[in-house]
């Protein structure tokens, strides 16, 4: 049996409650040694467990989402006073249909499964991925999934969703050096004599061993590395020389509007019209006063939390933690804020919650995945 089909096998397995410790461990170390296959493991692992959308009314998602709101200091009873009664969204969803379960137990199913895989995996929305040359490994996430793997030198990777990591499968033989692109945490394995390297849009990250958050999707206004414990060197691709240390419970947060045109760092520039802003700042980590969640990893949490945060922007990354398209049909709905916790709720339910929280008066429509704001 090739080694391939030992994966697949192991992970119907798995899936189905069939594996004995013997064989998870087993599979641990095969993907380990084969890290391409984590993201199609991850694909099938998300069509296993998928179950349709339990039908929750709406005024449970906002009593869920008043009792988080509250913990942070927002009043919903004030808001909702306020804003006078709410219009009732335009829903033109469609009822959830049931997918089928793969029969896994047998080779049969693997090679089935395996054949559904390859045959409509696509990557994640408006980013399609090259295809990875056969000196690389590349693990991804589609929107609306997470994964983990492990690299071959033990270091642990948590990727967020729409992200992707990127090595050589020479990793660790002299270098330990990754591409990233989205958002991932890292628990890197210490080795003074090979240090730990990201190579992230317009900056790099540099450690020895340590834990830590790098944030650098395509097309965001800023980049952000959070430092939870030990410490790490940013520099940056066009400037090498500058660097910027980090301490633990610090963040680099970089302006990627201004990059890679840094004069200095970290650096304030006047604006025609605005105030001076840095380009790169170091800042503190951010947390919750409830619960002391950190705000820049509660996504390994399952939590998107965000703090006055402009629709246009929350909108992106609702549409990688949900796994879908939304579109604004009203430009001004773009500079509207919003502050929340969104833990378990449907896209619907988010949406609800929104418009009871807030004083912005907007509908949506649903259709399939695609979001309409008016």
């Amino acid at each position: 049996m090739s080694t391939e089909k030992r994966i697949w096998t192991l992970i119907s397995k798995k899936l189905s409650g069939e594996a004995g410790a013997e064989e998870l461990k087993e599979l641990e170390d095969l993907l380990r040694q084969h890290p391409d296959m984590h993201y199609p493991m991850q694909h099938v692992a998300d069509l296993w467990h998928h179950r349709a959308p339990v039908d929750t009314n709406a005024s449970e998602a906002f009593d869920r989402h008043a009792q988080r709101m509250r913990t942070v200091g927002i009043d919903f009873a004030a808001n909702k006073e306020s804003a006078g009664e709410i219009p009732d969204a335009d829903l033109n969803s469609h009822p959830s249909r049931k997918r089928k379960r793969f029969l896994l137990v047998t080779m049969a199913g693997v090679a089935a499964l395996a054949g559904y895989f390859y045959l409509h995996t696509t990557a994640p929305p408006g980013a399609p991925a090259p295809k990875t040359p056969a000196d690389r490994s590349e693990v991804s996430t589609r929107y609306g999934s997470k994964t983990k793997l492990v690299l071959p030198d033990g270091t642990q990777v948590w990727l967020n969703s729409g992200s992707r990591l990127t090595y050589d499968k020479t990793y660790g033989n002299t270098l330990r050096e990754v591409q990233q692109t989205g958002e991932a945490y890292f628990d890197v394995v210490k080795n003074a004599g090979r240090p730990f390297i990201i190579h992230a849009p317009g900056f790099n990250v540099k450690v020895l061993g340590t834990a830590f958050n790098v944030r650098s999707f395509p097309g965001e206004k800023k980049s952000e590395t959070s430092l939870i414990k030990g410490s790490v060197e940013v520099t940056f691709s066009d400037r090498p020389t500058e660097k910027i240390i980090l301490k633990p419970n610090e963040k680099l947060v970089i302006d990627n509007e201004e990059m890679p045109g840094i004069k200095t760092v970290p650096a304030k520039v006047q604006r025609a019209g605005l105030p001076q802003e840095p380009i790169v700042a170091v800042t503190h980590l951010t947390y919750v006063p409830a619960d002391s969640t950190l705000i820049e990893t509660s996504w390994m949490d399952n939590k998107l939390i965000f703090r006055s945060e402009p629709f246009e922007e929350l909108a992106v990354r609702m549409e990688r933690w949900f796994g879908v398209s939304i579109r604004f049909a009203n430009e001004e709905l773009k500079g509207k804020k919003f502050t929340g916790i969104f833990e378990n709720e449907t896209v619907e339910q988010a949406l609800k919650a929104l418009q009871y929280s807030s004083t912005y008066q907007f509908k949506y429509t649903i259709n399939r995945k695609e979001i309409i704001l008016k």
